[in-house]
């Protein structure tokens, strides 16, 4: 019997804990173009009344290397390949985003699969195009990351900067699945070799490896062990923060969960109640028809 989940939403949760906390830092590790600017608006209402979030909307300034004009980049995680559902919606975020900061979109996929396996572009009209840009996150980009920070940790932690100790996370977030449970291990022993981690920067890789800790490892004491091994090396503070944070986050998805489920219940009343007033309306129009008949045969009655 596989053990239980702490989150529902593990990649989508410690994607965003890096984002929150170290946006302009996130930026630059993962190479996308242009200079981080300032957050944007995430909130996406679509055309069905759906309101949505995209994982990450930010504006950036050219770099003047890839990017010449400002920008306002759409970021979006993907543990899966990009569908064709998906990317439609990514094209509404991109309106969202264009009548929010009136510059044109970037649409970012960061994920650790093949870009082949994605649908890359969508054709909304002959004049507009819905394009994305893929992040090469897979296994090379990923043994490279780990041996670069494995070095710097071992051999020159004076050297180490915020964005090297966000690769820790940027590691093991996009660990090919097939061996992400022997990098986590190795991640979890290098974050417990950095000393005197800045508290904001200790709750960020804290949250991200639990989280993924949860994420792959099924056996209760193999997941046991490593969070006994993160835990002696992290502040109380941070422990019961994260903690607190995974509380508020499911307590958001089960609302998030009943909110779903009363707009349903409520799409479907409305929708009874449109059937009901077209049953009404043509009853009341029969009856009018047939009040007219009668008025009709009373008059002719008279006249005989």
């Amino acid at each position: 019997m596989a053990r239980k989940r702490k989150l529902n939403n593990p990649y989508d949760f410690a994607f965003g804990v890096m984002y929150n906390e170290y946006p302009k830092e996130f930026h630059e590790e993962l190479n996308i173009p242009g200079i981080f600017k300032r957050k944007s608006n995430v909130k996406v209402r679509l055309k069905d009344g759906r309101m949505l979030e995209m994982d990450a909307s930010y504006v950036v300034d050219p770099d003047f290397k890839v990017l010449f004009e400002p920008a306002v980049v759409d970021l979006e995680h993907q543990s899966t390949p990009v569908d064709m559902p998906k990317i439609k919606i990514i094209g509404d975020y991109n309106i969202q985003q264009i009548a929010d900061e009136r510059l044109p979109p970037l649409n970012v996929i960061a994920s650790h699969l093949n870009e082949e396996k994605s649908i890359r572009e969508f054709e909304r009209t002959p004049t507009s195009t819905t394009k994305l840009m893929f992040l090469n996150l897979g296994r090379q980009d990923n043994k490279k990351r780990l041996n670069t920070v494995s070095n710097i940790i071992k051999n020159h932690e004076e050297h180490l900067t915020i964005g090297n100790a966000l690769n820790l996370g940027i590691i093991v977030l996009f660990a090919p699945r097939d061996s992400a449970c022997e990098i986590t291990r190795q991640i979890v022993e290098l974050y417990n070799k950095i000393k005197n981690k800045p508290k904001k920067l200790e709750y960020t890789l804290y949250s991200v490896i639990c989280t993924m800790i949860d994420a792959y490892f099924d056996d209760d004491e193999e997941f046991k062990e490593l969070i006994d091994m993160i835990n002696n090396e992290t502040g109380e503070d941070v422990v019961g923060r994260f903690e607190t944070e995974i509380i508020s986050q499911n307590k958001l998805i089960e609302l998030g969960e009943k909110l779903d489920v009363m707009s349903a219940e409520k799409d479907a009343a409305d929708a009874e109640n449109v059937r009901l007033k077209a049953e009404k309306d043509a009853l009341d129009n029969r009856i009018t028809q047939l009040q007219d008949t009668i008025k009709e045969l009373e008059n002719q009655l008279r006249l005989k």
